[in-house]
Order: C-alpha cells, then sequence, then structure tokens
C-alpha cells in the first residue's frame, strides 16, 4: 500500500496542488516559506486546517518536509493539533515514513506524546 507521495526530494506531495493559491497556508508550507505561513497564522488563518483529500494539516507537511523551524513554530506558538491524517498517520509516523532529521524526528516524538498526555488528562 502506498502510504504517501513524495517528489524528487522525498517530500510529501499534496494532491491537487493546482487548486491552492500561492498564499495558501497549506501550499507555503509545502514549499517551506515559514514566514508566510507564520503571517497566514497571525492573520487568523487556521493552524489546523487540512488538505481535504488527504488530511495533511501543516504540521504534517512541516514534519514531511524536514522543517524544523516550521514545526516548531507549529507547536509551540500556535499549539497546532496532534491527530491523523485520512490515511491514519500521525506526524511522528509520517517523520518516519519522511526520513527527516534526528532532531525533528525526537522533537516531534516528544511534541506529539505531551499532547497525547495533555489530551486524556483533560
Amino acid at each position: 500500500m502506498l502510504w504517501i507521495e513524495i517528489d524528487a526530494q522525498g517530500r510529501p506531495k499534496l494532491a491537487d496542488r493546482q487548486r491552492y493559491d500561492d498564499d495558501d497556508l497549506l501550499a507555503c508550507a509545502y514549499r517551506g516559506e515559514t514566514d508566510k505561513v507564520l503571517a497566514a497564522l497571525a492573520a487568523g488563518a487556521d493552524v489546523d486546517m487540512v488538505d481535504a483529500p488527504t488530511g495533511l494539516s501543516a504540521l504534517h507537511i512541516a514534519v514531511g518536509t524536514n522543517n524544523l523551524k516550521l514545526t516548531r513554530a507549529l507547536v509551540e506558538q500556535y499549539r497546532a493539533g496532534f491527530f491523523p491524517d485520512r490515511a491514519g498517520r500521525w506526524p511522528s509516523l509520517i517523520a518516519i515514513e519522511c526520513d527527516v532529521d534526528e532532531d525533528l524526528a525526537d522533537y516531534i516524538t516528544e511534541a506529539e506524546a505531551r499532547f497525547l498526555e495533555q489530551e486524556r488528562s483533560a
């Protein structure tokens, strides 16, 4: 079973990329345009919005594109939620599938565990 379609650089592809505007939050996350993502969030964009066909959020995309800076900002500044995409993959699983750097892998695993523990405690 194919879990994720990736490009030549090993980054996850989103379905129907043509339907997104150049300044779309998810498209900017995919392109690694951290400043544009953060500006959109500061202007009120939903940090947990998802790509309808794939269920990927900006957090999933930041992890899959090996972008530690954006991942940290989404988690620490904007409290991005942890949840599975349409294929059932949590951000930590995307980190494994995309073979991200060790620093990002450690960070997302720990952040996801903290998030889930807080959810259980609430």
